[in-house]
């Protein structure tokens, strides 16, 4: 596959993992909710690494050292905050001994906020592909 089909499939994939976190939301499914939230920023992250570098992404989950790889884009301070607390997320949601925490902070008004956050990351990050 070239670089446009793997920028396209992430892409996609983004958009599926969002339906699904908006799914899990709705059905009162708050910290698994966030966790495909993670995944949906992460992957336009990565769809806009290949946009901007010409090259593969890195294997990483973090998303403000994603984002730090991505040439010519301005990430302000606000994304940047925005992208260190979702990417707790993806641990939070993983493991036992973290789960337990997370679910009991992610609560509706929690999830409402970062879904909200997210939504937000994600037409930006789109608008830079433009």
């Amino acid at each position: 596959m070239n670089l446009e089909g793997i920028k396209n499939y992430w892409m996609e994939s983004s958009d599926e993992d969002f339906d699904t976190a908006e799914t899990l939301y709705k059905n009162n499914k708050f910290s698994p909710s966030m966790f495909f939230l993670h995944l949906a920023i992460e992957k336009n992250l990565k769809a806009l690494f290949i946009h901007k570098n010409k090259t593969e992404p890195p294997f990483r989950h973090n998303l403000t050292t994603i984002a730090s790889k991505i040439k010519d884009v301005n990430f302000d301070k606000t994304k940047l905050k925005e992208f260190a607390i979702i990417s707790t997320f993806n641990i939070q949601t993983r493991y036992n001994d973290y789960k337990r925490d997370f679910h009991n902070i992610c609560d509706k008004n929690f999830a409402d906020k970062y879904l909200s956050i997210g939504k937000d990351l994600i037409l930006w990050l789109k608008s830079q592909m433009k």
